[in-house]
């Protein structure tokens, strides 16, 4: 299965409302090469928060997201099969930086 990394940008901005409420930037880097495993890469940042969300072209992606108050780290690995698994990840970013809720299976971590 390859997952269509394209399909990260419309997703983000479908949810541009939300983002904008929270004073947040997305940068979406283009698709990498990544040694034959395609890569899209994408960073966040707002007075509060900052973090980054990766998809592989396996489906394979990465949440990591610092509340920059207190350097509270929340990292989630996600193994996306289709669209409706990228919407919940976005879904799972979107209530954490709103409500504070730490996805299931997060880890979460603190600056030394």
């Amino acid at each position: 299965m390859n997952f269509p990394l394209d399909a990260l940008g419309p997703a983000v901005s479908a949810r541009a409302e939300t983002w904008e409420r929270l004073g947040l930037e997305w940068r979406i880097r283009p698709v990498a090469p990544n040694h034959g495993k395609p890569v899209v890469v994408s960073e966040f940042e707002s007075a509060t928060w900052l973090g980054s969300v990766l998809i592989w072209i396996s489906g394979e992606a990465e949440l990591d997201a610092v509340r920059v108050s207190d350097d509270r780290a929340i990292s989630k690995h996600y193994d996306l099969t289709g669209l409706d698994d990228l919407e919940v990840l976005l879904g799972e970013l979107g209530a954490l930086l709103t409500a504070s809720r730490v996805p299931d299976a997060a880890f979460v971590h603190s600056a030394p």
